[in-house]
Parts: C-alpha cells; sequence; structure tokens
C-alpha cells in the first residue's frame, strides 16, 4: 500500500505545478510583461497585460505615458545604462 501512495500522488502533484505556472491573464490576445513599476529595486513585479501607453524592454513595463515622445524619453532613460 505504501508503495502505490507516491505513484497515485504524482499526477495530483504534476496537475498542481502545471496549473500554478498559468499565465496570470487568461486573455490570449494580450502580451504579458512583469510590471517593474510594482518592485523598482528588483525589476519585477506581477504580471501584466501590456497597454498601448505602456512602454516596455524586454519583458518589463518600465513606465507608461499617453505622449509617444515621453515613452521614447524613458526608454532612452532606462536603457542607458546610467543610474537615476
Amino acid at each position: 500500500m505504501a508503495v502505490a501512495t507516491p505513484i497515485t500522488m504524482e499526477p495530483a502533484e504534476a496537475a498542481h505545478r502545471a496549473h500554478r505556472h498559468q499565465p496570470a491573464h487568461r486573455d490570449q490576445s494580450c502580451t504579458i510583461a512583469y510590471d517593474a513599476q510594482a518592485n523598482p529595486v528588483y525589476g519585477f513585479g506581477p504580471r501584466a497585460c501590456v497597454q498601448p501607453n505602456d512602454v516596455v524592454s524586454g519583458d518589463r513595463i518600465i513606465g507608461r505615458d499617453p505622449d509617444p515622445f515621453i515613452r521614447g524619453q524613458l526608454l532612452r532613460a532606462y536603457n542607458s545604462g546610467y543610474p537615476d
């Protein structure tokens, strides 16, 4: 009986692991990125759908602004390598 228990528990554990790594949003039409504004020290935060006004560098949302010139400036400043 002790040998049969781990074998029967393994598929349930695998299903739990697969469910845990599902995307945060079920909508397949959005691109998912980490919201770096939520935790700017480490650059990772909760996953969120990228909106039209978001500034994205790699897989991180680093800011948002409705003005495309400001979005470009935010992206250049972020990728420059200079500290704030």
